[in-house]
């Protein structure tokens, strides 16, 4: 899409956070050369190249250099004068380890510095060190790993000259038709696009089924419900297909009343919102670790009963966790079902917040045992309703089954939730209005999933 970039969707805020973090990253690790001058940004890379050319010129160390060598233009994040006039080159990476992209960007790198005629010395991996526990002020030299990655991208140089040349003619020539394939994912910004001309119900929503849904696809078939019986499916396939051949649901209503006879009132739906920030906020946390900042809870004392609806939205300025288990301790009582949709994520949350206050052990040891997974019904197909698309997440469950849905909310999802409790908490641009209308979209959210749960519990007892 170089040449049609007006076809790009911008990316959702979600996204801008990610970029955001990665950006909080590599300033982060300047800290580590205190020395170091950082180059500022032009869209002219000859005007950048020759700007960093100067730099190179005070031998201390330099950030985003920018660099042409033929039609190809790199920006480092870090280069670090070495002997001889030689330079190491240091790309930092937001994530907790070395990933094959990662060596692709710095074998770039160096074969554009090398043909700008920037001795390159050593090639280097920053990444984040994912064992590294902040205890008070953050140590950065402890924060990052270094890893000396110079062999892979000498052996990767040879391929990186000719990948170049074919993306140039890719970029130069005529657009390419290139169809739908297993190089393709629903993550891929363009998938929209390409898709938009499918029905709702097309065969990319088969369950597991990527290859089977491509290898349809080039025969021309493209609902689930026009697939062939000849095509071998798996149990869960077939239930889908039936599913959309007769247009109504899969209940298997023996599964889905052992599933119901383990829940014990009064219940208790519980969801949290979590952050899981690049750089550790709080003390006690580590890269990326997730941290509950919001729960809502629905209490149903009895069936049919009209729920007690529980809340709390951290305020931001402090370590959310211990007051998330002190309200939970007091609100959860000592018997009944807790019913989360993925409940291995709760426990999760629970537990690492619990690690680092222990006096919750106890209470924590005996919670863990009543927890219930509304997942499993969907995950497992003993419930199907054709809307879900192949889907089990509460995200299409909950509007197939119900009258409630997601869409038109302010914030409809985890990730979008997540962005938006950084962006206000920790963005001090952000004025007391905006940071009000989105406290209120976060309740809003996250008090729709447990509520929602209920909903779906109702549901699922209707039809057994």
């Amino acid at each position: 899409m170089y040449n049609r970039k007006d076809q790009i969707p911008p990316p959702p805020p979600e996204l801008e956070e990610v970029f955001k973090q990665g950006r909080i990253v590599g300033e982060h690790a300047q800290q580590l050369f205190p020395d170091g001058i950082k180059i500022g940004r032009e869209f002219n890379p000859n005007r950048m190249s020759e700007k960093s050319l100067n730099a190179l010129f005070r031998s201390v160390p330099v950030f985003e250099a920018g660099f042409v060598c033929h039609q190809a233009y790199a920006l480092a994040d870090i280069l670090v004068p070495a002997q001889n006039g030689s330079w190491d080159l240091i790309e930092v990476k937001s994530s907790t380890g070395i990933k094959e992209e990662h060596l692709l960007d710095a074998a770039f790198q160096k074969y554009v510095y090398s043909g700008a005629g920037v001795k390159v010395n050593r090639c280097y991996l920053m990444h984040l060190n994912k064992e590294y526990i902040r205890n008070g002020d953050l140590e950065v030299d402890k924060l990052f790993k270094k890893v000396d990655v110079s062999e892979e991208v000498e052996q990767l140089l040879p391929d990186t000259q000719k990948n170049i040349g074919i993306l140039l003619n890719l970029i130069n020539g005529p657009e390419p038709n290139t169809k739908i394939g297993m190089h393709c994912s629903e993550e891929c910004p363009l998938w929209e696009i390409c898709t938009n001309s499918l029905p709702k119900d097309n065969i990319f929503n088969l369950r597991s089924g990527k290859k089977i849904a491509l290898a349809l696809f080039e025969q021309g078939i493209i609902r689930i419900r026009d697939i062939p019986e000849y095509v071998e499916l798996n149990k869960k396939q077939k239930i889908q297909l039936n599913s959309h051949l007769n247009n109504k649901p899969y209940v298997n209503k023996a599964e889905i009343k052992a599933f119901l006879d383990e829940l014990a009132y009064p219940l208790y739906f519980l969801d949290f919102e979590t952050i899981a920030p690049a750089i550790p906020t709080y003390d006690q946390t580590h890269p990326y670790q997730d941290i509950p900042f919001q729960y809502s809870l629905h209490v149903q004392n009895s069936k049919g009963s009209k729920p007690i609806h529980y809340e709390y939205l951290a305020p931001g300025d402090i370590d959310p966790r211990p007051e998330v288990l002190k309200q939970l301790k007091d609100r959860l009582g000592s018997s009944g079902s807790i019913v989360a949709y993925n409940a291995a994520y709760e426990l999760k949350c629970i537990g690492s917040s619990v690690k680092v206050n222990p006096g919750f052990k106890s209470w924590f040891d005996q919670i863990r045992l009543r927890f219930a997974d509304l997942l499993i019904p969907f995950k497992n197909f003993y419930y199907y309703h054709p809307e879900q698309l192949g889907s089990a997440s509460l995200k299409k469950v909950l509007p197939a089954l119900t009258d409630e849905s997601y869409e038109g909310m302010e914030i409809g999802g985890g990730r979008r939730a997540s962005a938006e409790y950084l962006r206000i908490t920790f963005d001090k641009g952000i004025d007391n209005k905006e940071r009000r209308e989105i406290r209120r979209a976060l309740t809003k959210y996250c008090g729709l999933d447990t509520r929602g749960m209920i909903d779906i519990l109702d549901v699922l007892e209707k039809v057994i």
